[in-house]
């Protein structure tokens, strides 16, 4: 409590605190693999298939009700954040369909594309034209051999591939 009273002093002034706004989070529990060092609720894609086409649906129906629940008490959203996970692990349909349902645009609107393998040009139109302004590419490290140590599938080529394309963009 007291890591968490520090933190909060250090970013008075930072924020804004109205009390009208909140952050809207939308968590896309997989990944293409499980890194050795993640604490993270996610599970890789591919041991998870069949739960992936349920889970989109069902995450559409919630982001749906909180979109009402948030009208419906007056709140305004600051931002949005989908993370995970990796959301740019799912397929182009997917991540469209979960991105469809949220309504918010001219906030800071942030989509986790951690994993340099899940980008590609078309994740990258579908995040743009449905209103998300920053990505997080993030390869951990620039090492191969330390990256293929912590269970990551890509190398350090396919982050600066993945940013030179994310570039095309307008992304902050």
């Amino acid at each position: 409590s007291e890591l968490l009273t520090d933190i909060v002093g250090n970013q008075k002034g930072y924020y804004a605190c109205d009390p009208e706004y909140v952050n809207f989070y939308v968590h896309i529990p997989f990944c293409p693999s499980r890194c050795k060092y993640c604490s993270f609720v996610s599970v890789a894609i591919d041991k998870q298939k069949k739960f992936v086409l349920p889970y989109v649906s069902a995450l559409k129906s919630e982001i749906i009700s909180a979109v009402s629940l948030l009208e419906k008490s007056g709140k305004k959203v600051f931002s949005v954040y989908i993370g995970g996970g990796t959301p740019t692990v799912l397929d182009e349909r997917s991540l469209d369909e979960i991105l469809s349902v949220i309504p918010y645009r001219n906030v800071e609107y942030t989509c986790e594309a951690g994993r340099p393998e899940t980008i590609t040009k078309d994740k990258l139109e579908i995040l743009s034209r449905r209103g998300v302004s920053r990505i997080s590419i993030n390869p951990q490290t620039l090492f191969d051999e330390t990256l293929v140590n912590i269970g990551r599938n890509h190398t350090a080529a396919d982050f600066f591939n993945a940013y030179s394309l994310a570039r095309r963009f307008d992304f902050d």
